[in-house]
């Protein structure tokens, strides 16, 4: 019986490989998707699928190995990388900025690392017309005279509480951030192919492009960026679930925000007692748009890569999710 069971299982995961290749196939078709895409169901992948182009030239299709920007997801490797010297006694999330950078005018020592994690410092959103550059935003900071609320009393979810977070990993370790990340996070978590703010040199990154196949630079104004192929990323999504890195108490301090509808450093999630119960995280860049999404109870990890940004991440998953917990497809 047991034998037979698991058979049927097998052939139920099967058919619904099928129904998903199939789905993914005709959302291509349409022009709504171009990118790569794993489901893993009750612990074991069932797709991996690259789908599309590498990049505007239409001559190079996809692979399983490309690497893309996957924007705000990347703010998770400094969240965890604070959390991480927390641990160690390096620092403590109750720290002010001010101790790590007395040049800062006074609303910095009114600012705590907590604060930045939870986006509450009151930072405004970056001018991006005056930052096109770490040291631009510097300069930018020092000049910041007050903050647009009371730290801890609202939210404002913007990058320069992301770019403290990297300059206080920085100030702390002495190393810089990007060799930081590739160092003591990828490696323990077993990445092997993560890329830290790449160049036109770096082989097998995924190039974005608009409806138009107009080709995106890789110039980001603002340094620390990591980039993931689908079986990378599948491992941090198994190393936040599994607490590979850092353990559940600070799991907890960046996975659950602000308020019910808001984002901290892992975006969006929930606990019961030391378990991940789930994970959702998306972000996009240029023309590059990923999401994350983890259940644990099924054993089910959602990653979705596309280099030709439709905003439509969270419908593929929807949609995905139906075919995979045994509902019709209206979109199929």
């Amino acid at each position: 019986m047991a034998v037979f069971l698991l058979g049927t299982q097998t052939f139920a995961q099967k058919n619904k490989a099928t129904l998903i290749n199939e789905y993914l196939d005709k959302t291509h078709q349409s022009g709504l998707f171009n990118g790569n895409i794993l489901i893993a169901d009750h612990g074991k992948i069932i797709v991996k699928k690259a789908i599309g182009y590498a990049d505007a030239s239409k001559k190079n299709p996809l692979t399983t190995q490309y690497r893309f920007h996957i924007g705000s997801i990347a703010k998770e490797f400094d969240a965890v990388g604070i959390m991480m010297l927390h641990e160690q006694g390096k620092l403590n999330i109750n720290d002010k900025v001010s101790k790590f950078f007395p040049n800062l005018h006074s609303w910095a020592s009114e600012i705590s690392i907590k604060n930045l994690l939870q986006y509450t410092s009151g930072l405004p959103d970056i001018n991006w017309k005056t930052v096109h550059s770490d040291a631009d935003h510097w300069k930018d900071l020092e000049s910041l005279q007050k903050l647009d609320f009371e730290p801890g009393t609202s939210y404002a979810y913007n990058n320069n509480n992301t770019f403290l977070r990297r300059r206080i990993i920085e100030k702390v370790t002495k190393i810089p951030f990007n060799e930081f990340v590739l160092q003591n996070i990828l490696k323990k978590a077993g990445i092997t192919n993560g890329l830290v703010d790449p160049t036109d040199n770096d082989p097998l990154m995924a190039r974005s492009f608009d409806n138009n196949f107009k080709q995106d630079g890789l110039e980001v104004p603002i340094s620390g960026w990591t980039c993931l192929n689908l079986d990378d990323f599948y491992k941090w999504a198994q190393c936040i679930d599994n607490f590979c890195i850092i353990n559940p108490t600070s799991t907890y301090e960046i996975i659950i925000p602000f308020s019910p509808d808001k984002q901290a450093g892992l975006g969006n999630g929930s606990m019961e007692a030391d378990k991940v119960i789930s994970h959702v995280h998306d972000g996009s860049a240029i023309h590059y748009q990923a999401l994350v999404q983890t259940e644990t109870k099924k054993g089910r990890t959602i990653i979705i890569l596309s280099n030709q940004k439709q905003g439509n991440v969270y419908e593929i998953a929807e949609a995905t999710e139906a075919i995979l917990d045994g509902h019709k497809n209206e979109n199929n």
